[in-house]
């Protein structure tokens, strides 16, 4: 046996070594956290997509415990600030979510340690304002430091329809016809916006005026307006956000900050000036944002001067691509109620990538994202065939749109191909075809139907005779071409593989326009790359909803039933 003799330095050498690797490790450290911090971002970026109904705790956990490695790995990093600053924001919306006062106090001790460990940090205003709102400090203690100073670009609120005077910021607002309810709190049913080329309207439908309160937040920027005396309903989701992405918001987020106060936030792009105010019967809160020193929109003028009306005439239904006006056009028929179908789900996974990706899990998250963009930006109902992963018969879905009066039908899925190589965009409509890659489709997206060769015949009739195959093509021929051009920009090999038709189950018997978007091929390793990415499915969600909209606006003016206010021909 050979020993090997160890050498044993010294003390004096030891921290000679020592000292002269400090700078590196200390480099290294900084660099870890820098990434690491990255990573965190991302997780948050991906967990604010994540539809309201399948958020759990665990997953907020995740979140924190990814910015928590930041603050663990280099204490004197610039990035700790930051990532206990999200530490406390995550914590505030699991309280808000999930009701419970624990995560309250995690909220204000993130804050607070992050005021106190560090001092010379640009969010420790905001960290003690939001300390000092979740009862940690007194609120002197908060606006003394800045928490809650006016916005310096006089982004006031001009309480029009409530005061004939503007309010600093942070004070609370009674309007013109509010009365204290005693324990009753006014009920919010619904939130929507609207996006115009001046400006942004959030529209919040309630029973009842409540008292307000507002601040403006930096880093990010944004604006919360607290509704006193208000709970949001159950037909709500809990913590709701709605994506707007227009040039003067990202969202708009909705929570119960407390059990009897209700929170509105915007995410702002850039400096803004707002205005608030009610509209009755029914009542209705309209929060109006502008860019700073935009003068305000017609919308604006008109809710808070009835005699002023910006109303235009009604606009005919443009001709099909073929230059013809279908029956529905000619009726001047229009869209309120739109069925968003997510394909597969439960034991019918549909295709899976090279990568494992499921088809059924892909298309879930986009419907939901397509319905947000639905509600939020076209103001129309959304109908789902399913929010979870559970299977739904075929044959069931047509059906749960023709019983919810459904005026659209959209069905997505992902593609699948032998050749590994293919790539490219499809969108099909109801109809008999020969083509034989068209049936091997249909064949694919039919394998979970429970239909009998016996049902065949009346299957046919229902396929041949469909009365809405002519705006199920023109439905089609607009998805296909904005859900191509946008992404067709990842790369020049994602092929227009143009409109198709085929006879697929999904949409036989459905009485509205329907079609089916293949969004991508699954079986193609650079697809299915791409459709792992939060980012990327969001942007499928925003192509279909541009192929929705086209569509919608092709049939005139306006492009959704809307609820006129009683005795008044304002809109909001």
């Amino acid at each position: 046996m050979i020993r090997t003799a160890l050498f044993l330095p010294t003390a004096g050498a030891l921290l000679i070594a020592l000292c002269t690797q400090l700078p590196v490790l200390a480099a290294s450290k900084r660099e870890t956290a820098a990434k690491r911090f990255k990573a965190a971002e991302q997780l948050y970026e991906d967990l604010r997509h994540v539809p309201g109904p399948e958020l759990r705790p665990r997953q907020y956990e995740v979140v924190i415990s990814a910015f928590e490695a930041v603050h663990r790995t280099d204490p004197s990093s610039g990035y700790c600030d930051d990532a206990l600053l999200a530490i406390g924001e995550l914590y505030q919306a699991m309280a808000e979510r999930f009701q419970q006062d624990r995560y309250h106090q995690k909220a204000r001790e993130a804050y607070e340690f992050m005021a106190r460990e560090y001092p010379s940090s640009g969010h420790r205003q905001e960290a003690l304002a939001m300390a000092a709102e979740l009862g940690g400090l007194p609120a002197t203690a908060a606006t003394a430091a800045g928490g809650t100073s006016a916005p310096a670009d006089g982004g006031r609120v001009v309480k029009a329809a409530l005061s004939d005077a503007e309010h600093e910021a942070g004070s609370v607002v009674q309007p013109s016809g509010y009365q204290t309810r005693g324990a009753g709190l006014v009920s919010i049913s619904k939130i929507r916006h609207h996006s115009y080329s001046d400006g942004t309207r959030i529209v919040l439908e309630m029973d009842g005026k409540t008292a307000l309160k507002y601040d403006r937040l930096s880093r990010p920027d944004r604006l919360y307006i607290d509704l006193f005396g208000s709970i949001m309903s159950k037909s709500l989701i809990k913590g709701v956000q709605v994506v707007v992405a227009d040039t003067l918001l990202s969202t708009a987020r909705l929570a119960q900050n407390r059990g009897n106060k209700a929170r509105l936030v915007l995410d702002l792009k850039r400096p803004t000036s707002f205005d608030v105010f009610w509209l009755d019967n029914p009542t209705r809160f309209v929060l109006d944002v502008r860019g700073a020193g935009a003068p305000r929109s017609p919308r604006t003028v008109q809710a808070l001067d009835p005699g002023h009306t910006e109303l235009k005439p009604p606009r005919a239904a443009d001709t099909t691509a073929d230059g013809k006006h279908s029956l529905t056009r000619a009726l001047g028929l229009k869209l309120g109620t739109i069925l968003v179908d997510a394909g597969h789900g439960g034991h019918d996974t549909g295709s899976i990538g090279p990568g494992g990706l499921r088809e059924k899990d892909v298309v879930l998250d986009i419907s939901q994202r397509l319905g947000k963009l639905l509600e939020g930006r076209l103001g129309a109902e959304v109908i789902y065939t399913r929010q979870s992963d559970v299977f739904v018969p075929l044959e069931e879905r047509p059906q749960i749109a023709n019983s919810r009066k459904a005026d659209l039908m959209i069905s997505i899925h992902c593609n699948s191909a032998p050749s590994s190589k293919v790539r490219g965009i499809e969108t099909y409509y109801l109809s008999l075809t020969s083509d034989s890659w068209e049936l091997s489709v249909a064949s694919l997206e039919n394998a979970a139907a429970s239909s009998s060769i016996h049902d065949l015949e009346d299957l046919v009739a229902k396929i041949a005779f469909g009365e809405k195959t002519e705006e199920s093509r023109e439905f089609a021929k607009r998805v296909q071409e904005r859900l191509h051009e946008g992404v067709s920009k990842h790369s020049s090999s994602i092929r227009n593989r143009g409109i198709r038709k085929a006879p697929f189950v999904v949409l036989v018997g459905a009485q509205m326009p329907a079609v089916l978007a293949e969004i991508g091929f699954i079986s193609n390793r650079s697809d299915e790359g791409l459709l792992k990415q939060s980012g990327f499915r969001q942007e499928v969600a925003e192509h279909l909803f541009k192929g929705i909209a086209e569509y919608a606006t092709s049939l005139g003016t306006p492009t959704v039933r809307t609820s006129l206010s009683a005795g008044s021909a304002q809109r909001d």
